[in-house]
Order: structure tokens, then C-alpha cells, then sequence
């Protein structure tokens, strides 16, 4: 890199601050313009700030090094979300938005009752702000490391500092970081959408730029799937959609597909967190101005994160194998940003590693604002200081937010790699789905259940993660008796290896299954008349409400469960041709292309009218606030 590419990163980082800046007076005004930007966000703002979000610096590695590993095929280990998402768009984000919440957490003190419900609360906030908030960052952060390493050209670097000598890499992270810290804790949601919308555009244009010249330095389409096959690459089934679904499972993982155990999580199993809507994409759900706005910002966030985003990846994944075919010891992780060095000049260099910095702070301030919304609106405000001032709840909101920042730096440091970490959060992730599920289609579920299913789940998943490093006791009780069940060959461990995740995802799912039906049939059930208010509240549909519905004369739901599904098919019909017709730009066939984006404008059309139709009640009679 020379002064040019330092250049533009440093113009990018102070434009992003002093957008920032510019709504810190508007967020500083209460806890709801803080953290839902005071409920006026459009849809393209709302979703455009999701799909920064989600394209984290750590994205682009990722998904270059499956490809370079198992080819296109391994990247539904990404795509598959798409299928919970569409059932968010047409569905839950549209009942989130009617709570009138703060924060997803808030909710469950409208859907149960009594002290179990506040604890609920409480042990939900504290597990999502100082761990999984922290974990995301962490793997966001490991990344950007990568990134200063072989992008930068700064690996093995040394800066002398008060007589203190510290690693260049680490000094750029810490740097980058700062300026995300400033704009998330000065300017609250407010700053955080707008920056991203921003910061979307640059690293859209950064990442289609690296992908063409890649192909072309790679001798242009066909060069290419003919360089593939020289290399004894099948390019027709290296480029395919389909996934290579197979039995076999090898000691260290890794098959050159998927496994059946791991196409059972990514297909049945992985979507389901994301159909919820919860998290972030509740917290800017949340901040939209109606359930018309939230619905289509969801619906720009799948198309554009599931269906366009990961093209260009795809593409400079499979042009590395040519330019970069061996990586040594820096791994797969270090292909995309080394990509960058060997086929950008001077200039667009720096704007392509500008739309990494840009995809790393999109993703970090939105974890520092959304992890401590969790902190001052579902624990401090609820129970420590519920009548304090808001200029009060929003110094306590930055302070928070440098907590969630140093959480996730610490985490980081810590793991050996990117995959680590995510495999991680699918397993522990994979625990609460299914108590979720229960939490929105059966009323009998109660807070008590929800809590014996926490404890159940977390212990039992960091056992079988991190077991091995206490005492090696799950050795004979999880590698013995679940390889044998399995019938997993000598060498492979149910614990680690890659190929046997969707089996630990699963597992840990069934036992969150049966702790929450176990804790709730075993307590009272909820008070029906906490049930109406959230039945009247979000309007959900009767199935497994009956004994609730049947209490509020006149009930009728916002959607019947037949609707919902005839919508959902139509969105996922929706994303799927969109997907489908860059997979033919890049097999070179444009028939196929033309083709499937004429049914993709039909589709997107049809799915915009009944949303306009389904949401009008909604847009007549406003959700008001959730309170504390």
C-alpha cells in the first residue's frame, strides 16, 4: 500500500465519524431515539443497515475460503439462512414491529408473567450482551486482523509507542475499532443506520471491482473454467448450486461437500434462528416506522445479502485457485485480502480495503449499540435505576458500549480462527431455536420452561465444546456414545470436526426441545389475561392460541396460517431466482440469466402488492411504545 491507499481509508473513517457526529444531539434525546433511532427509520435505510451488518469484514474470508476448499456448493452453508428470513419477512418482523418494544428481549415480559418473567429478562439480556454480542465481535475482529496482515502489508510489523512496541496489525484493529466506538456511542442507532447505508454502497462497489479484475487477471470466464480443470478441479460441479451432499465423514473434516449430518443443519436446522427476526434485525425491525416499512426492509436485506452479495466473493474464491494456488501457511482465511495486493493497483487498492474497514465498523458499532441496549434497557433501567433521567440512561449507554467493545476484543485474541468461532455460536445458537418456536406457536409455554431450557442448553453445549479442555470427560460420554451412534469412523470427533456440526447443532437443539416442554407442563401456565395483552398486541395467527383467542371477542389474526405460507414460498420463490440468475452470469450461460430475472421482477412485484394489502390495518392503528 502507498499514501494514495492510506489515503482514501483515513478520507473514508473521518466521513463516517462526522456522520456520526452529526446525530449525536438527535440520539442523545431518550433511550428510544437512542436505540430505535425514535421509531422513523424508511425500509431502504432499516434494511440496507441490516445487509452492512450481516457483510462483516470476516464475511468475504469466509466465504472465499469455502470456496476455495469445497467449491460453490459449500457456500449453502451461507445461502441457507434464506429460508428463516423469508418466513421474517412475511411474518415475525411484522409482529415484532406491532410490540412497540425496545429491544427483542423486552418482549418477554409481554408474552409471560410474574418475577419468572422478569428473570427471564434479566438472564436473556446478560447472556446476549457479555456473550454472544462480545462472540460476534470477536470472530468480526479476527478478521480485520487477517485483513491488516496480508491487505495492509503489515504483518510481523512492529510501532514503537511510550516505549512500548506493539504489533502494527493489533494497532490498525484498535484504531478502526475506536472510530466505530465513537459513531456507535455518540450518535446511537441514528449514526449506526445512516453510516451503514454509506458504508454498504462502498463495500458493494469495493467487492464487484475485485471480482471483475480477478476474473480477468484469471484470463476471463472461460479461462477460468478451463485453468479449474487443468488443476483435476470438476469445474462443472466445483461451480454448481446444487449442494454435494455426502456420506462420508473424515477424520479433521472436510469431504469436498456436505455431510448428511451437516446438510441436515444447514437445511433444517440453521434457518431457524434467523425466522425469528431476533437480535439486531429486531432491533432495527423495531426502529422502522410501521409494519409495511418493516417487512420490506427485511425483504431488501434478504435479497441483497442472500441473493446479489455473495457473488463477487464467490468469484474472487475461485480466480485465487489460479492466481493463488498454494497459501502456505497463512491459510484460506488469507486468500481474499492477499487476492487484493496481487490484482488491485494503486488507488482501487485503497478503496477495497476501505469496504473491508467499512463491512468491519458497519458490524462492530451495531454490536456495541445493540449489545448495550440489552444492558441499560433490560437490566439497568429495568432493575437497577428504573426512574433515572435519560441524559443519565445515555451515559450509561456509551458506557456500556466501550464494555461490549473490550468483551469482543478479548474473545478475539483468544480463538485460533474465524470458523472456530462461528461453529461455536451454531451450536450454542442452535440450543434456544427450538424454545423460540415454542415461545410464538403454543401458549402454554412459560417463562419457567424458557429458563430451565437456558440452563439446560448453555451447559450442556460449552460442555460439549469446551469439555476436552476441563477434564476430558466428554471423551467416553459424547465422542464414545454418540460416534457409535452415529457410526462415526476412528479418528473423528463428535465434539470438532467440521463434518459433524449439524450433528452437535441438533443435539443441542433436542435438548432445549425438551427441557422447555418439560419446564413449562411441569409450572403454572401463563395468566390469560397477560396472554391477550400479547395476543391483542401482535395479532398473531390462532393456531396454538385457541384457549387465548377464543377469550377476545371478535379476534381476527393480522394473517391465517395458509396466508403465511403462500407468502413465504412466494419470497423464497423470490430470492431464489435472484440467486440463480448470478450463478448464470458466472457459468457464462446468459439465457438462463435473462430468464431468471424476468421471473424475479414478476415475483418481487407480486410479493410488494400483498404486503402493501396485509400491512394496511396495521399502518391505521400504530403500535404505541413498550415502556420498560
Amino acid at each position: 500500500m502507498n499514501w494514495i491507499d492510506w489515503s482514501v481509508i483515513a478520507l473514508f473513517l473521518v466521513s463516517m465519524m462526522a456522520i456520526g457526529l452529526h446525530f449525536s444531539r438527535r440520539a442523545g434525546q431518550s433511550i428510544d431515539s437512542f436505540f430505535v433511532s425514535g421509531r422513523t427509520l424508511k425500509w431502504y435505510i432499516a434494511g440496507s443497515s441490516m445487509v452492512a451488518t450481516s457483510f462483516a469484514a470476516d464475511t468475504p474470508l469466509w466465504v472465499c475460503a469455502l470456496v476455495r476448499q469445497y467449491g460453490v456448493p459449500a457456500v449453502w452453508q451461507y445461502w441457507s439462512p434464506m429460508i428463516g428470513c423469508a418466513l421474517a419477512v412475511v411474518l415475525f418482523s411484522r409482529m415484532r414491529r406491532r410490540t412497540g418494544m425496545v429491544t427483542d428481549i423486552e418482549i418477554l415480559e409481554l408474552r409471560y408473567d410474574g418475577k419468572s418473567a422478569q428473570m427471564l429478562r434479566g438472564l436473556s439480556a446478560s447472556m446476549g450482551a457479555l456473550l454472544v454480542c462480545p462472540l460476534i465481535i470477536g470472530w468480526v475482529v479476527k478478521a480485520m486482523v487477517t485483513i491488516s496482515q496480508e491487505a495492509m502489508g503489515i504483518s510481523g510489523q512492529q510501532i514503537a509507542i511510550a516505549g512500548f512496541s506493539i504489533p502494527a496489525d493489533l494497532l490498525v484493529t484498535v484504531l478502526v475499532m475506536a472510530c466505530a466506538l465513537l459513531v456507535s456511542a455518540s450518535s446511537g442507532l441514528y449514526g449506526v443506520a445512516y453510516t451503514d447505508a454509506l458504508m454498504l454502497l462502498i463495500a458493494v462497489l469495493g467487492s464487484f471491482t475485485l471480482a471483475w479484475l480477478s476474473i480477468q487477471e484469471a484470463g476471463g470466464l472461460n479461462a477460468l473454467t478451463a485453468a479449474l480443470s487443468s488443476m483435476h478441479v470438476d469445474s462443472q460441479s466445483f461451480l454448481a448450486m446444487s449442494p454435494n451432499i455426502t456420506p462420508e465423514v473424515t477424520p479433521g473434516g472436510g469431504t469436498g461437500g456436505l455431510s448428511i449430518w451437516n446438510a441436515v443443519g444447514f437445511f433444517a436446522l440453521l434457518w431457524w434462528g434467523n425466522a425469528f427476526c431476533g437480535g439486531y434485525q429486531a432491533q432495527r425491525v423495531l426502529a422502522c416506522r410501521d409494519t409495511q416499512h418493516a417487512s420490506n426492509a427485511l425483504l431488501l436485506y434478504t435479497l441483497v445479502y442472500f441473493g446479489v452479495i455473495a457473488w463477487p466473493w464467490i468469484a474472487v474464491g475461485a480466480a485465487s485457485l489460479v492466481i493463488l494456488p498454494d497459501m502456505g501457511a497463512a491459510g484460506h482465511d488469507a486468500a481474499y485480502p492477499r487476492m487484493i495486493l496481487e490484482v488491485l493497483p494503486a488507488g482501487l487498492r485503497g478503496l477495497m480495503i476501505m469496504a473491508l474497514v467499512a463491512a468491519f465498523v458497519s458490524t462492530v458499532q451495531t454490536m456495541f449499540n445493540w449489545g448495550s441496549s440489552y444492558i441499560v434497557n433490560d437490566l439497568y433501567r429495568r432493575f437497577i435505576r428504573p426512574q433515572a433521567s435519560n441524559t443519565h440512561y445515555i451515559w450509561v449507554s456509551r458506557l456500556a458500549t466501550v464494555l461490549i467493545a473490550t468483551a469482543g476484543g478479548v474473545i478475539s485474541f483468544s480463538a485460533d480462527n474465524i470458523q472456530q468461532l462461528l461453529q461455536i455460536f451454531y451450536v450454542v445458537g442452535a440450543g434456544g431455536m427450538m424454545v423460540e418456536a415454542c415461545r410464538w406457536f403454543w401458549w402454554r409455554t412459560n417463562a419457567a420452561g424458557e429458563i430451565t431450557a437456558f440452563f439446560a442448553t448453555w451447559l450442556f453445549a460449552l460442555t460439549m465444546l469446551f469439555g476436552h479442555k476441563l477434564a476430558g470427560a466428554e471423551k467416553p460420554l459424547l465422542d464414545g456414545f454418540m460416534g457409535s451412534l452415529l457410526r462415526l469412523p476412528d479418528g473423528v470427533s463428535f465434539t470438532s470436526d467440521h463434518d459433524t456440526l449439524g450433528a452437535r447443532m441438533l443435539l443441542v437443539m433436542m435438548v432445549g426441545l425438551v427441557s422447555v416442554l418439560a419446564g413449562s407442563l411441569c409450572t403454572r401456565a401463563v395468566d390469560k389475561k397477560q396472554l391477550v395483552k400479547f395476543v391483542e398486541r401482535t395479532r398473531i395467527f390462532q393456531l396454538g392460541w385457541r384457549p387465548v383467542t377464543r377469550l377476545i371477542e371478535g379476534y381476527v389474526p393480522a394473517q391465517t396460517v395458509p396466508r403465511v405460507l403462500v407468502d413465504w414460498v412466494l419470497v423464497l420463490a423470490t430470492v431464489t431466482s435472484l440467486l440463480l440468475a448470478f450463478s448464470g452470469i458466472l457459468q457464462a450461460r446468459p439465457a438462463m440469466t435473462v430468464g431468471l430475472l424476468a421471473v424475479f421482477v414478476v415475483l418481487l412485484l407480486i410479493v410488494l402488492r400483498r404486503t402493501r394489502r396485509e400491512t394496511s390495518d396495521d399502518a391505521a392503528k400504530p403500535s404505541s411504545g413498550g415502556g420498560t
